[in-house]
């Protein structure tokens, strides 16, 4: 199992390349891009421009966690790539250092979409716009409804994805493990990691021991198709649901090197 490190902006065109490949096999993915196929750049200008935006240092409430792999691991002639990332909201981090009175940067990430919008973004044409919309509309209800009072004290998982040639591997799991063992050994200001699982992630944070709070559909009135998600938390225990962490974890800080936490 490849240990994941932090991403940085010069990852952009690998896990674009990554979240192009991976995702159709998730259903949510057709049900908001159903054109892509159709309309092939506009699908990667604008999943590049979402990206680009996580692996920006000045948007330090999100973090990105990759893993790199050969197709043939034992091939010294292949250079590793990046196979799988994470994207995880931190802004606990901010939220710890600033109080009560931080305003996340989701709001700055939002503002740069009504910019995008203006480049182009609202006649994107790979996109189901009511969907789009729908699909996210839905996770911040319930979010609300499930997460919303744990507050400064949670990671959230945004987004995974993995190369299907590459999977089966343990990489989407070791990204997530990065995520449950920073929560373990940082218990006294952390609880839990949080996700909204699409059908394609739900068997795997099933096994990871995420805990499933809350099944809703994604729906459109008068449609009959219908996109279902689960809200999951993962809370440690005991010490045998983590991994051991007297090995560390990878530091998240944006402007540090790489280097470890932990006991």
């Amino acid at each position: 199992m490849r240990v994941p490190r932090l991403g940085r902006p010069k990852d952009l065109d690998g896990v674009t390349d990554v979240i192009i490949e991976a995702m159709p096999d998730d259903p949510q993915w057709d049900y908001r891009f159903p054109k892509r196929c159709e309309f092939p750049e506009d699908h990667r200008k604008y999943t590049k421009m979402l990206l680009q935006c996580f692996l920006d240092p000045k948007f330090d409430d999100w973090v990105v966690m990759v893993v790199e792999d050969k197709q043939e691991p034992r091939a010294k002639e292949q250079d590793p790539r990046i196979v799988s990332f994470g994207v995880f909201d931190v802004s606990y981090k901010n939220k710890r250092k600033v109080g009560t009175g931080y305003k996340t940067q989701d709001r700055m990430y939002r503002a740069l979409l009504l910019v995008s919008a203006t480049l182009g973004g609202a006649s994107r044409k790979d996109v189901n716009r009511e969907h789009f919309d729908a699909f996210r509309d839905e996770q911040i209800k319930a979010y609300e409804r499930n997460f919303r009072g744990i507050g400064p004290d949670q990671i959230h998982l945004q987004i995974l994805a993995t190369l299907p040639s590459f999977r089966g591997r343990g990489h989407a799991s070791s990204i997530c493990q990065w995520a449950m063992d920073l929560v373990f050994s940082e218990s006294e200001s952390l609880q839990d990691v949080s996700v909204m699982a699409s059908p394609m992630g739900f068997d795997l944070y099933k096994h990871l021991k995420f805990t499933e709070m809350e099944t809703f559909d994604v729906h459109i009135p008068g449609e009959e198709e219908r996109l279902t998600l689960r809200a999951m938390i993962y809370r440690p225990k005991t010490i045998s649901e983590a991994s051991d962490v007297k090995k560390g974890v990878n530091v998240i800080g944006r402007n540090s090197g790489p280097g470890r936490v932990g006991g």
